[in-house]
């Protein structure tokens, strides 16, 4: 067995109360969306607009922005330096990522792929939709699930592993309330930002919940 795999499995029983739920809801996902199709997923989620969802997704889907990641990164720096150290890193890591695979990959979002459609959809008022080539994965959700991914790796009561899932999730799911992202690429960039945050945790997080 080599030694990264050995730190890799080390990476996973740290985070094994994170792993299970988030691969459960995967599996969820991935048998829905092979049921049905993608139109049919966009269409459902834009049918489920609140008055309270208007207003409040748009705040949720800030968690998943580079300035929340630099926020985050720059808060753990001052009280525990490793940490702050390691998520930054992860981010930069995680984002170079998903900034190839945008430019790779070059698939429309919502508001383009719909262009014929427009008049069906709902938007949410006040907010900026995008209409580019950069749908595929979603930035937001691979920022989101690498944030979870670290603090859970490094909290030291497990439980809180179930409320950063939470919040990446309310994350992901804010991309399509808004119409910026389909249910794959807010599926792809969360098992982007896991799995990717869970190699650099094995070369860089030392010690879990213990490290500083």
């Amino acid at each position: 067995m080599s030694a990264f795999f050995q730190k890799f499995i080390t990476v996973y029983r740290q985070l094994k109360y994170f792993i299970w739920p988030y691969a459960f809801i995967v599996l969820g996902v991935l048998i829905t969306r092979l049921c049905v199709t993608r139109t049919t997923v966009y269409f459902f989620i834009n049918g489920l607009h609140t008055s309270t969802g208007d207003f409040v997704f748009p705040y949720i889907t800030e968690l998943g922005s580079t300035s929340a990641a630099v926020l985050i990164s720059l808060l753990l720096l001052l009280f525990r330096k490793r940490m702050g150290a390691v998520m930054a890193t992860a981010y930069i890591f995680t984002a170079t990522i998903s900034f190839t695979l945008k430019a790779l990959v070059g698939f429309p979002r919502p508001h383009r792929f719909f262009s014929e459609r427009l008049h069906d959809i709902y938007f949410v008022p006040g907010v900026v939709v995008l209409d580019n080539f950069r749908s595929f994965p979603s930035g937001h959700s691979v920022c989101a699930f690498t944030a979870a991914t670290v603090l859970a790796y490094y909290t030291r009561n497990k439980v809180w592993s179930l409320v950063y899932l939470a919040l990446a999730l309310l994350v992901a799911y804010s991309r399509m309330y808004m119409s910026q992202h389909f249910l794959e690429d807010v599926t792809a960039g969360s098992l982007l930002g896991v799995f990717f945050s869970m190699v650099w945790l094995s070369f860089f997080g030392r010690n879990g919940s213990s490290g500083q």
